[in-house]
C-alpha cells in the first residue's frame, strides 16, 4: 500500500530526529534517564517507519538485510568482550574505565545498537513472511 506524499515527506523529516534523539539517549544514559535499550528501540522505529511510509523494498536498498544482522551480531560479541575485559579487572562487567560513568556510556552505546539493529531485522524477517504469502 503506497502512503499519501504528506506522510512520506512528514516520515523524512522526522527520521533524522529520531535518529538523533536515540543517539542522545544512548550517550546521555548513564546521567539522565533513558539507556540502550530505550535508544535502540526509538533508531528502529525510525527505520520501522521509513519501511511503513516508503515501502519494503526502496527502503531495503539503503538499510540492507545484512547490515541489520552484521551490526546485531557485532554488537553482541561486543557485549561479551566488554563482559570478558571486566573480567581481567577483577570481574565481569567490572568498572575498569577512570571516566564518569565508567563502562556505562560504552555498553549503553552496544546495547543500543544491538536492539535497534534486532528490532529492524525482527521486522524484516516479519516482512518477508508478508511478501511471501
Amino acid at each position: 500500500m503506497k502512503m499519501s506524499t504528506v506522510v512520506r515527506t512528514t516520515t523524512k523529516m522526522v527520521s533524522p530526529f529520531l535518529v538523533t534523539y536515540a543517539a542522545y539517549l544512548m550517550l546521555y544514559g548513564h546521567l539522565s534517564p533513558g539507556g540502550g535499550f530505550q535508544g535502540g528501540v526509538i533508531l528502529a522505529v525510525a527505520v520501522i517507519l521509513l519501511i511503513t511510509s516508503h515501502g519494503y523494498a526502496k527502503v531495503r536498498r539503503r538499510f540492507h538485510f545484512n547490515w541489520a544482522s552484521l551490526i546485531e551480531s557485532s554488537a553482541g560479541a561486543l557485549l561479551v568482550l566488554l563482559g570478558l575485559a571486566g573480567l581481567a579487572f577483577g570481574a565481569f562487567y567490572a568498572n575498569f574505565l577512570p571516566t564518569e560513568g565508567g563502562i556505562i556510556l560504552p555498553f549503553n552505546v552496544i546495547v543500543g545498537l544491538e536492539v535497534g539493529a534486532a528490532f529492524t531485522f525482527v521486522f524484516y524477517i516479519l516482512l518477508r513472511w508478508v511478501e511471501s504469502d
